[in-house]
């Protein structure tokens, strides 16, 4: 059996629980296996990489609904595989500028490096360099907005909530200091993330897998502050 203190009330806090998000998959007696499970499926090409879409899905919509432990059991592969697939349109439908500009710039590029003078070369290659920037700002700001797409489609898992565009930006201008340390802590958890691959190929699919648990958990965060719902107890799960 394992001790831990209940989620904070949302008027206990001022910001997200950075601390509690890190740290509460350790927390849980099964958290290697569940990891374990969780870095294999990665080795799955798309079916695999859906299904843990939808699992951490319902490890959203449980902190939203103030229970982060124990970690959800690998027991609904086919329901994460559809949580995962509504995932996957949410997020594309959001990122479509980004993809549209990325392929003008790969356009741009390719004009440039057939053009056969250095004047429009130069010029596709500053125009290249523009859209990459330009790229990577409506990247920031798609990420920005990740933790309350995402957490509507959990806990409803309707694909319409998460791409509810105007309700989303009112919810964001009551939490944009809650998104921004959002935004700054999953950058940092991935680079943390990332030195997996000190352990070798294989030992970053299971930290990097531990760091989207982590960024979920300031998800569901972000949406139990938006509703303020109020933690509930919580069973210990079982030994191994």
């Amino acid at each position: 059996m394992y001790e831990h203190p209940d989620l904070p009330g949302e008027k206990e806090r001022t910001i997200v629980d950075i601390g509690r998000a890190i740290g509460f998959i350790f927390q849980d007696q099964q958290w290697l296996k569940k990891v374990l499970i969780g870095g294999l499926l990665v080795f799955i090409p798309i079916i695999g990489w859906l299904i843990i879409g939808g699992y951490f899905l319902r490890l959203i919509r449980q902190v939203a609904e103030g229970r982060d432990l124990p970690l959800p059991e690998w027991n609904d592969f086919g329901g994460d595989l559809v949580r995962g697939l509504k995932g996957f349109v949410v997020g594309v439908v959001w990122s479509l500028p980004v993809i549209v500009l990325a392929v003008c710039t790969g356009a741009l590029g390719a004009v440039g490096d057939s053009a056969g003078s250095d004047a429009p070369r130069a010029m596709a290659a500053v125009l290249a360099l523009a859209g990459n920037c330009l790229s990577f700002l409506l990247s920031l700001v798609v990420a920005f907005f990740q933790p309350l797409f995402y957490s509507r489609l959990a806990v409803t898992e309707r694909i319409s909530d998460g791409l509810a565009f105007g309700a989303i930006f009112d919810e964001a201008r009551g939490r944009f200091v809650d998104l921004l340390v959002v935004l700054l802590v999953a950058f940092v958890i991935s680079l943390v993330a990332s030195f997996g691959l000190l352990l070798c190929l294989v030992g970053v699919v299971f930290t990097t897998f531990i760091g989207y648990g982590m960024t979920c958990h300031l998800y569901g965060q972000v949406r139990r502050r938006i509703t303020g719902t109020q933690a509930e107890p919580f069973a210990p799960s079982p030994a191994f």
